[in-house]
């Protein structure tokens, strides 16, 4: 009799288990496919293409890069970038299924794949890029470590966030507005020229003075300072950084520029309350 009141509780059991609501309404393998698809109705959703921030090397040494990226069709991707004059250059690119979508720039692009060369075609001059360095920069092996491969962690109308297989770093893409879209590359290229230019650097906070150095002298897009690292883009309006920095209690992200004024020769960039400033 108990073993027959056993077999009967576990046959209710088990019939009250398969009356329970399905948790997703699709199989794995579908709901990836379609993750994979609304990746590409949204990038290639915006005409006008994306914005990248594009950050090579995990150890954010060589700073920070500003992309635009337009994705014609399922295949074909045009990129410029902010800190070359090159012509916009067209390669292809694919979005696969793996651990979520997976994007790939998957043939040589001359702008995107710089990053992710070794050293050794970086020095030569058949693989530079006009208006950028003139010399090898990283391992002689390695580069300045940049990637191909990304995780897409979200695609929406608002933005694209990627994770760097290798790096893991975050790479965002923001829309680029159709009112924008003509003068959007020639305006950050400017900035860049400008700030650029700039030697050392200082942070002032309150009454401190910290001194700060580069990185990478030969990139200026990532700062040493007290021991941290503060890697940053080159914007139109001063320095968007790869994350929300702290120094000496006084948290920041995007620092504007303030033209030239009283002490300020070079003028100095600031964030909105004013209570920190980076000086040239």
């Amino acid at each position: 009799n108990l073993f027959i009141l056993g077999i009967s509780i576990l046959l209710l059991t088990a019939g009250c288990d398969k009356k329970r609501d399905k948790i997703f309404d699709q199989q794995p393998t579908d709901r990836l496919n379609t993750s994979v698809n609304n990746v590409y109705t949204v990038m290639q959703g915006n005409k006008a293409g994306w914005v990248m921030a594009y950050y090579p090397s995990s150890a954010l040494e060589f700073g920070g890069y500003t992309m635009f990226v337009k994705f014609s069709n399922n295949i074909d991707v045009v990129v410029e970038g902010d800190f070359t004059t090159q012509a916009a250059q067209t390669s292809t690119y694919t979005v696969l299924p793996g651990a979520g979508p997976i994007l790939t720039f998957d043939t040589y692009n001359s702008i995107f794949h710089y990053f992710a060369l070794p050293q050794y075609y970086t020095k030569e001059t058949y693989y530079r890029l006009p208006g950028f360095l003139n010399v090898g920069v990283g391992a002689i092996n390695e580069g300045m470590k940049g990637e191909n491969d990304f995780l897409v962690l979200k695609a929406t109308s608002d933005s694209v966030v990627l994770e760097g297989r290798k790096s893991y770093n975050k790479m965002v893409l923001t829309p680029i507005k159709s009112s924008e879209e003509a003068s959007i590359v020639s305006s950050f290229r400017a900035a860049t020229a400008k700030f650029n230019a700039f030697g050392g650097y200082k942070f002032e906070v309150g009454t401190e003075t910290i001194p700060a150095s580069f990185k990478t002298s030969a990139t200026k897009r990532s700062l040493l300072a007290s021991g941290n690292t503060y890697a940053y883009r080159y914007t139109p309006t001063g320095l968007s950084f790869y994350t929300a920095y702290e120094l000496m209690g006084v948290k920041f992200k995007e620092l504007k520029y303030i033209e030239p004024t009283g002490a300020y020769a070079k003028g100095y960039f600031s964030n909105t309350d004013g209570t920190l400033k980076l000086v040239p």
